[in-house]
């Protein structure tokens, strides 16, 4: 049974999952591949501005090659809603050279509260706010861990 607001599942084996599996996949290693070359992995005295993406990046193949593997022999229930968060992710890290790691990072967690959580434009500020500022006060200023910083931010530093 299918509600009125979602699109009906297709049953049987299907192309999507797979193919947005293999999209995670690859975006992962492209973002370590970006995080390894040219931010740089280990600094002087501690790790640079592409550990992070390095460490996520192989991650999420990891757990994508994990996935792929796993469902290789089940049927499965898609619908194209569950892409949103594939693309939206997506869409955050190509920003990452834009806007740069925590601003994007920031920009996704207000926007995906506000238009795919439905809550208000003001708690989801507030929240993304909020969550943006604990990253860099643990990460980047307790830490020191220096992130990718944006076209956009680059005049500010």
């Amino acid at each position: 049974m299918s509600s009125v607001n979602q699109e009906p599942a297709h049953e049987g084996r299907s192309w999507l999952s797979p193919l947005v599996t293999l999209g995670i996949i690859v975006m992962g290693l492209a973002w370590a591949g970006f995080g390894w070359w040219k931010y740089g992995v280990w600094m002087h005295n501690g790790p640079g501005a592409g550990f992070f993406p390095v460490v996520m990046g192989l991650g999420a193949a990891l757990l994508g090659g994990y996935e792929l593997l796993r469902r290789r022999f089940e049927t499965d229930r898609v619908s194209w809603r569950n892409l949103w968060p594939a693309v939206a992710m997506g869409l955050a890290i190509a920003s990452i050279p834009l806007f740069g790691m925590v601003l994007a990072m920031t920009l996704f967690i207000v926007l995906w509260m506000a238009l795919i959580e439905r809550q208000s434009w003001l708690k989801s500020v507030a929240i993304g706010a909020c969550a943006g500022g604990a990253i860099y006060l643990l990460f980047g200023m307790w830490l020191m861990v220096a992130f990718p910083e944006g076209a956009l931010m680059a005049p500010f530093t």
